[in-house]
């Protein structure tokens, strides 16, 4: 039996994210120490698929990138030749990049910049947004917010069917 890779409808088939405690962990870290100081982080979760349904991340990656303030709020850059070096690892590792992580400095949404320039833009990749800039994470799960590439530019909610298990 061979491997299961994604097709043309890219992650869409899974419905269970399953997110280690050392991935969620060093996610955690990353953008509590941004958030410190006025600023929001992005991680990216690099994994596998689990068959035809469930997807696991395996590691988390802070690529380089540069926090900015502007007068219409904040945001972060990744510049191209960080995105190539994290392309070219996870090539190297056999995963696929699934999901993106973000902070934002008061509620979790996605925002218009969100939804137009991901870094992560496989279709069904997730997309989470913790509140406070992760001041109160995980204990604030339940204020998170998570999406799925549905299609290109267009980020939803997550279905009833959609999971994410964190271990």
């Amino acid at each position: 039996m061979s491997e299961w890779t994604p097709s043309e409808r890219g992650l869409l088939e899974i419905n269970h994210f399953i997110v280690p405690g050392s991935v969620l962990d060093e996610t955690i870290d990353f953008l509590r120490e941004v958030g410190r100081s006025g600023a929001e982080g992005f991680v990216l979760w690099a994994g596998k698929a689990e068959g035809r349904t469930k997807f696991r991340f395996t590691r988390a990656i802070i690529p380089e990138q540069r926090a900015i303030s502007t007068d219409d709020g904040l945001l972060v850059v990744v510049d191209g030749d960080a995105l190539f070096r994290v392309n070219k690892s996870l090539y190297k590792c056999g995963e696929i990049l699934g999901g993106q992580v973000h902070s934002h400095p008061t509620s979790a949404y996605h925002s218009d910049t969100d939804d137009h320039f991901p870094l992560v833009t496989v279709l069904g990749a997730l997309s989470v947004v913790l509140p406070d800039f992760a001041r109160n994470a995980p204990k604030d799960i339940k204020a998170w917010a998570c999406y799925r590439l549905r299609e290109y530019s267009r980020w939803t909610p997550l279905s009833k069917e959609d999971r994410v298990i964190f271990e």
